[in-house]
């Protein structure tokens, strides 16, 4: 009997050692005892990954990218889930090869059709579900946990982690045709509606609802009603599109509700929003999701600031965070310079040209200015309204027949065989990927043109 109660007592303590899961306290933003993403990782059940907007890139082409996989890998991401255009008709596409090549993101990649994907498959960007030819060639079909609609490009997963299960329904709205109630449709309304209200949602349930959108949200297309049921069920609300991480308030879940959040772009951000992806890590107790765009143009991966940081309460609340202090680099509105004159687009669009080809040398460069800027202070943010999405500069080597094939006349030759043009990124990946250019013929020179310009409002002040 005495060695009878001994095991007993042994187990009891093993069980409260093991067995009950440490509970964290939440406080002012802050969750006690995590103080690096590493022991954010320790603490999660289990974390995934949500990406958008890579336009064909991956680690065969994109550093960002490249980060991203590996610290997937290193902090042991259970399934990555995409928010569209993740092909692009006429780039290199070299994402198609990677999901081919690395079976576990062919396993555990579960995408959003959009334009990107009806533009590369079909006959446009508002060829309707087109893109869904993507589902079949990572197989997704034939996974048991995932349906796939009869229109083949949306579909439910049911994603079972330990003894959780998150619940994904990924719908289908191209960015084209413009008319919403035609991207979006009535008949895609009714399926998420009907297949939220399926749900069962248990203690342990995570419901994730997913539309690349048309002008970077969509919670606001729905009728009063279909809303209440998506915020007081649902606990992630994802859309993509304008390449910009941010959190989508909903008048009257200000601090409740779902978290409805626009997820940026791996490799193609606009304005101040760094290269990223979000990282959602699971706390068992309590019940939450740490929520975290990762900034992937770093090579460190980090805690993120406010900006880009929020914990969602499961079946509760929504607070921001602040995991460290923002840092000067980081804070959009500092100031970088003082101009003595206003500059016109026009001027502008000289100016790029000559940073262009201070910054590779070539003969000519293509550039254009979205804005001008006035004279005064300026703020680093300023710069983003000249280059919206802050290209990387390419140096692309083409002959006098590739030049006439893409540019007809407007491109002299003057009796040369061959020209060095100095180009955007999304430019260049576009005559890349056209002309099937080897390595060889081109130089990405991983300069930037907010960097570039930064550089240039400082030397006017020196």
């Amino acid at each position: 009997m005495k060695f009878i109660i001994t095991i007993t007592t042994i187990l009891i303590i093993l069980f409260l050692i093991f067995g009950c899961s440490p509970k964290y306290k939440i406080e002012n933003g802050k969750i006690k005892g995590i103080h690096s993403i590493e022991d954010l990782d320790k603490a999660a059940v289990f974390n995934f990954v949500i990406m958008s907007d890579n336009k064909g890139d991956s680690p065969m082409s994109s550093e960002q990218f490249t980060r991203m996989v590996e610290w997937c890998e290193d902090s042991n991401t259970q399934f990555v889930i995409g928010l569209g255009d993740h092909l692009k008709l006429k780039w290199e596409n070299s994402f198609l090869a990677f999901l081919k090549q690395n079976n576990w993101w062919k396993e555990h990649f579960y995408p959003n059709i959009a334009d990107g994907e009806n533009e590369y498959y079909g006959t446009g960007q508002d060829d309707w579900g087109a893109g869904g030819k993507l589902l079949d060639e990572i197989e997704l079909s034939k996974k048991d946990n995932v349906i796939i609609r009869e229109n083949g490009c949306e579909y439910y997963a049911k994603i079972r982690i330990k003894n959780f299960t998150v619940h994904l329904v990924q719908l289908h709205f191209s960015d084209s045709p413009e008319n919403e109630r035609m991207a979006f449709n009535e008949n895609s309304r009714k399926y998420f509606i009907n297949t939220l209200q399926s749900i069962n949602k248990g203690k342990k349930d995570i419901i994730i609802v997913a539309a690349h959108s048309r002008t970077g949200s969509w919670i606001h297309l729905l009728s009063d009603e279909r809303k209440r049921l998506v915020m007081e069920k649902a606990d992630l609300v994802l859309s993509a599109t304008t390449h910009f991480f941010e959190r989508v308030e909903v008048e009257g879940y200000e601090n409740s509700g779902a978290l409805c959040i626009n997820t940026g772009s791996i490799t193609f951000p606009a304005y101040w929003c760094p290269g990223g992806y979000v990282q959602v890590n699971v706390l068992k107790n309590p019940f939450a999701l740490i929520v975290q765009y990762i900034n992937a143009d770093k090579k460190i991966r980090e805690m993120q600031n406010s900006d880009y940081a929020f914990i969602k309460i499961v079946n509760n609340g929504i607070f921001e965070t602040d995991f460290r202090p923002k840092s000067i680099e980081e804070n959009p509105d500092r100031i970088i310079g003082v101009l003595e004159k206003d500059y016109t687009n026009e001027e502008m669009n000289i100016i790029l040209k000559e940073l262009y080809l201070k910054v590779t040398g070539a003969d000519i460069a293509l550039a254009e200015a979205f804005n001008g800027i006035k004279k005064g202070k300026v703020v680093y943010n300023n710069l983003w309204n000249i280059c919206h999405y802050n290209n990387e500069i390419f140096s692309i080597t083409l002959n006098d027949i590739q030049v006439k094939s893409l540019f007809g006349d407007i491109i002299p030759m003057n009796g040369k065989k061959e020209i060095e043009i100095a180009v955007n990124g999304y430019d260049g990946n576009y005559y890349i990927g056209v002309l099937k250019l080897d390595k060889d013929s081109y130089t990405k020179t991983g300069v930037k043109e907010v960097q570039v310009l930064e550089e240039w409002i400082k030397q006017k002040e020196e």
